[in-house]
């Protein structure tokens, strides 16, 4: 059925197009096939005079496109697989900002992008004191509203369209200065460098810690066409069990049960050694079960006086209250911005994310994900680096952490259905922390169906995994136990974002030569697969670890 209407819009609007739809086709060309088609004078729009006045003057609201290489039906197509990429995965609960590209000038973005994409991440971060990060985050100016989706380049500005280009000038240039005042006046703060006692600390948890090898093959997997995200996949609204999978009389035959501690240091590699998650366990400190339980009580509490909306309660993940603090990009923002809620929720939100025992779960995680992925992590800081340079309204979330957004599980029963955060980088890390009060033993187990694996989850214990692209959930806990979680992360939209010198994309490929364009839609290619590969393996780890502990201890 859809490809006969598609047969059938070509045929019209190859013939008569309405001038409104004809400018949402250009939209639609790819910017290095319009200026081809400019150039060799194959594209034009002429003017078909449907009505004629007394003075002979011919006039109509029609155009003909004459231009033998339009294709409507590769057009829709292209456009839905950009939308499927422009899409960041729904952040449960918030509402995130939509401001203005940053205007700085196009240089300088174009060197941004040349040296991100020229530079290998190597082992150890290199950044200095100077490339540090602005603590405040002012509201976005009600001068500088949303802007609204950019015109193709042929359209024609309307006989009254001088005055608003002068004043949108004007405000380019009041909101560069703006932004020069604000990194200038901004107080320095922590650099991206992982602090010396918890390199050493993980390393000797490395040096010391076993491995469980799943087979699972990397060239198999579900990610879009620039690998900045993985698909969309449908979830599956069930919850299971720990019976349901793992005894005599589990339904899903195949599962093996990891009888975790939660503190013991265990790494996730696949047949090849590469190591793509860990069991981080928690921080060496004895004290440790009354600082995750105190989290777990202001969690309980704030919730309880909090209304959750609907989007909130009932979610693709789960039926438990969600909501998402930080920095995000897609769904139709024309910059990365802070996410904004009502003020009651900003208020929990900024409460929570600034408890002592919230900072320390962030800061372990992102320590542990330096130590296991130093490659990965420092990607990652390169990209943050970036982010938070190009805009100083951004804010971070915790000083010594690399993901750029955390989303609080209030629960109170956080049991997730089977389901992949495919807005997240493909390759990316997600730290998930338990919290609450549950018996492992026979609850809240989490599954990694990919690798075939249920891994006990007590209160207060975190792992890491790519949670982009592997299917995750939880198992049931009892009717009268509480579970809560916290989850660090950071969407692939950031990334695109910034690797396209932080501009969106129309913008991006318009700004690249012929042979610009050829070489970013191979690398899009190789993405996924050279992402994969910033995963250390089992002998980098433990070698590395070995030294570092020789150095340091």
């Amino acid at each position: 059925m859809f490809e006969s209407l598609f047969v059938a819009a070509h045929h019209a609007f190859t013939t008569f197009a309405h001038s409104e739809v004809l400018e949402a086709c250009a939209l639609c060309l790819s910017p290095r096939k319009t200026r081809q088609a400019c150039r060799a004078g194959s594209l034009s729009f002429q003017h078909v005079g449907l009505r004629t006045t007394r003075s002979g003057t011919t006039y109509g609201r029609y155009y003909t496109v004459n231009n033998p290489e339009f294709d409507l039906d590769a057009l829709l197509k292209s456009r839905c697989d950009e939308d499927d990429e422009q899409d960041e995965d729904d952040l449960v609960g918030a509402e995130s900002t939509s401001r203005p590209p940053s205007p700085a000038a196009q240089p300088a973005k174009r060197h941004r992008r040349a040296s991100l994409s020229s530079n290998q991440p190597t082992s150890t971060p290199q950044f200095t004191k100077k490339s540090r990060l602005s603590p405040g985050v002012p509201n976005p100016s009600p001068d500088h509203p949303s802007s609204p989706a950019s015109l193709p380049k042929d359209s024609r500005p309307g006989p009254h369209s001088t005055a608003p280009a002068m004043h949108k000038a004007s405000k380019k240039r009041n909101s560069r200065r703006s932004r020069r005042t604000q990194a200038q006046n901004r107080v320095p703060e922590m650099d991206w460098t992982p602090r010396r006692s918890g390199v050493l600390r993980n390393a000797r948890h490395i040096a010391e810690a076993q491995f469980e090898r799943v087979d699972l093959d990397w060239d198999d997997q579900e990610v879009t066409s620039t690998g900045f995200t993985a698909k969309r996949s449908g979830g599956e609204e069930k919850l299971y069990a720990l019976d349901d999978l793992i005894g005599t009389k589990a339904k899903v035959p195949g599962m093996k049960l990891i009888d975790w501690d939660g503190s013991e240091t265990i790494g996730l590699c696949a047949q090849d050694g590469r190591t793509f998650g860990v069991l981080a366990g928690h921080p060496d400190d004895p004290n440790w079960d009354s600082v995750h339980e105190s989290l777990a009580s202001e969690i309980a509490a704030r919730g309880a006086r909090t209304s959750f909306p609907k989007a909130s309660r009932e979610h693709r993940r789960g039926r438990f209250g969600a909501e998402a603090h930080g920095v995000s990009h897609g769904g139709g923002q024309t910059a990365p911005g802070v996410l904004k809620h009502t003020k009651g929720m900003a208020a929990t939100l900024a409460y929570l994310v600034g408890l002592t025992a919230m900072i320390r779960i962030a800061h372990f995680s992102s320590s542990v994900f330096y130590n296991w992925a130093p490659k990965l992590w420092t990607y990652y800081a390169e990209h943050m680096h970036g982010l938070f340079e190009n805009d100083p309204t951004l804010k971070r979330n915790f000083p010594y952490s690399v993901w750029a957004c955390i989303t609080i599980n209030f629960g109170p029963r956080t049991v997730t259905f089977k389901h992949r955060d495919f807005g997240n980088l493909p390759f990316g890390w997600c730290a998930i922390t338990a919290l609450g009060k549950y018996d492992a033993n026979r609850g809240g187990h989490l599954v990694l169906w990919e690798c075939g694996l249920v891994i006990r989850f007590p209160p207060g214990s975190t792992i890491i995994i790519p949670s982009g692209i592997i299917h995750h959930s939880n198992t049931k806990i009892a009717r009268r136990e509480t579970r809560y979680s916290v989850t660090q992360y950071t969407s692939g939209a950031l990334f695109r974002w910034v690797e396209h010198g932080c501009m969106l994309d129309e913008e991006y490929y318009n700004s690249l030569s012929p042979s610009e364009y050829d070489e970013a839609v191979e690398k899009n290619a190789r993405r996924w697969k050279e992402g994969a590969r910033l995963w250390s393996t089992v002998s980098e780890l433990q070698d590395v670890a070995s030294e570092r502990v020789d150095v340091l201890g």
